[in-house]
């Protein structure tokens, strides 16, 4: 997952964190724009989906910023929630 993602465009940050229980894979994801975000998960429900829905259970799904309706679209099929930024401080990084 991670190789077929380094070649997409306006991925900003694709990080695995995992529990010292080794129970609970916490995934960041970070993306340039909506689109770039949906089109990654266009990709990835048809290369990945299926085995990873097998090998995984989905808990939570958190999303922060400002999404576009394509993208909620997209995302409210797997429960995500949604967090927009809080007053115009600037992200840096």
């Amino acid at each position: 997952m991670v190789a077929a993602t380094r070649t997409e465009r306006g991925v900003l940050s694709y990080q695995r964190f995992i529990s010292d229980d080794r129970q609970t894979v916490y995934a960041h994801e970070r993306y340039e724009s909506s689109n770039a975000a949906a089109a990654h998960l266009r990709k990835f429900v048809v290369a990945f989906g299926a085995r990873y829905e097998s090998m995984v259970e989905r808990k939570h799904f958190i999303v922060f910023g400002d999404p576009s309706e394509e993208l909620k679209g997209l995302l409210d099929i797997y429960g995500a929630t949604f967090h927009k930024p809080f007053g115009s401080i600037a992200y840096w990084g």
